[in-house]
């Protein structure tokens, strides 16, 4: 059997699985369905995944990658760009959030899809190293770059205000919702690229408080 078709049947059985996870959710979303809508047998999940878990975090990486890669490669761009000089906190900020808010306008499906397929593990821990695993070259790039634009506080202050950030920053995947009813309710005006803005104003003040 050819890499193209090895390649091809793994990706009609990501497709598959990735569609009735959504469309029935996981508890529904056997495997024996999955094969089915896939065209393949199970033994095909097992020679490309080898188990459940592992075809869950294929998911997930297809879904996950290309956004940390943009990240990565967005802040490695930015860093370059503007040797020997150090970029401003804002930029190193805007950096992170402008790619995760476009993220969220062109996957719209993604919250419920995510939460599917966290419950659709059979251990929390391999669901908690997976995201670990695809996020954490990035994370730890991100944290360099601020320690380096602020020398005046303290590293491990700036890392755990790093990690505040970035549970603040993944809700705006999927908190479009509530952020837009929230300034319906407060009688704002403004759109997302606005509301962005004023997240990292108030992010960098975050940041640099000593």
């Amino acid at each position: 059997m050819s890499e193209d078709t090895l390649s091809d049947t793994k990706t009609k059985i990501l497709d598959a699985a990735e569609k009735l996870i959504i469309k029935l959710g996981p508890e529904k979303a056997s495997l024996r369905k999955i094969t089915e809508e896939a065209g393949v047998n199970i033994a095909a999940i097992n020679y490309h995944f080898g188990s459940k878990n592992s075809m869950l975090s294929a998911i997930m990486a297809r879904l996950l990658n290309p956004l940390v890669d943009e990240l990565l490669h967005g802040l490695e761009h930015l860093m370059a760009d503007v040797e020997p000089d150090l970029p401003s906190l804002e930029a190193i900020l805007r950096c992170h959030l402008v790619p995760m808010l476009n993220f969220s306008i062109n996957h719209p499906d993604y919250e419920s899809m995510f939460s599917r397929l966290h419950i659709s593990y059979d251990d929390e821990n391999i669901f908690r190293n997976q995201i670990k695993q695809i996020t954490e070259k990035t994370t730890r790039y991100y944290g360099e770059c601020l320690i380096k634009v602020l020398p005046q506080v303290h590293s491990k202050t700036v890392l755990t205000r790093l990690a505040i950030f970035k549970n603040t920053a993944t809700g705006i995947m999927y908190g479009n919702c509530s952020m837009e009813e929230s300034m319906d309710v407060l009688s704002l005006d403004g759109n997302r690229e606005q509301l962005i803005e004023e997240m990292i104003k108030f992010s960098a003040a975050g940041f640099r408080v000593q």
